[in-house]
């Protein structure tokens, strides 16, 4: 969604029609947009079932505010550049998951290396992957996840792409499993 809080709170209000249904938001809530402390309140808000994928952009945001150890000065000058505090900080740092999975579909931010079963994925797999194809020779779950950016929600048989280019022109959408139902958010 990429700091878009106006994309992001049209897609919650979609998905009120679905109040038992567990969120998914499979990363990338940083760079691009100029929303992002109101897109991590949000996050912080939400009263229903969730779980939050850390992105490639989170991960590099991560690796860089740590790569100042222990100087507060240069951390905090951090933060501010992206105007968000301690608070999201620490969300960013323990609420961030690699992947998810129940007994249908395996989630995670830029989908599976083709080359491996699910429980060899690295990170950087999970982060990075480019795989653009069907993934039925891996497994019969569905795999979702963002990264790729497209025009619609692109599905090559258990493999499902949702990533629709927020933040770079294109719209905020969301994939409704297992009804297989599209959400979309005005473009940005």
């Amino acid at each position: 969604m990429h700091a878009s809080a106006k994309s992001l709170h049209e897609i919650l209000r979609q998905a009120e029609a679905y109040p038992t249904h567990r969120l998914i938001f499979l990363g990338d809530y940083f760079d691009y947009g100029q929303e992002l402390p109101e897109v991590l309140d949000t996050f912080l808000s939400l009263n229903r079932i969730t779980t939050f994928l850390i992105g490639n952009h989170e991960f590099e945001f991560l690796n860089f505010y740590q790569r100042y150890g222990n100087d507060e000065r240069k951390q905090m000058k951090i933060l501010n550049h992206f105007q968000i505090g301690m608070d999201h900080l620490h969300w960013i740092q323990n609420e961030l998951l690699f992947s998810y999975e129940n007994h249908s579909a395996f989630f995670s931010h830029a989908g599976i290396d083709d080359r491996k079963n699910l429980k060899e994925q690295s990170q950087n797999d999970l982060l990075y992957s480019g795989f653009r194809e069907n993934l039925d020779h891996v497994t019969k779950k569905y795999i979702i996840q963002g990264h790729i950016p497209g025009k619609t929600i692109r599905k090559y048989g258990n493999h499902i792409f949702v990533d629709t280019g927020c933040g770079i022109g294109g719209k905020l959408s969301a994939f409704v499993y297992p009804e297989m139902k599209v959400l979309s958010a005005s473009l940005d």
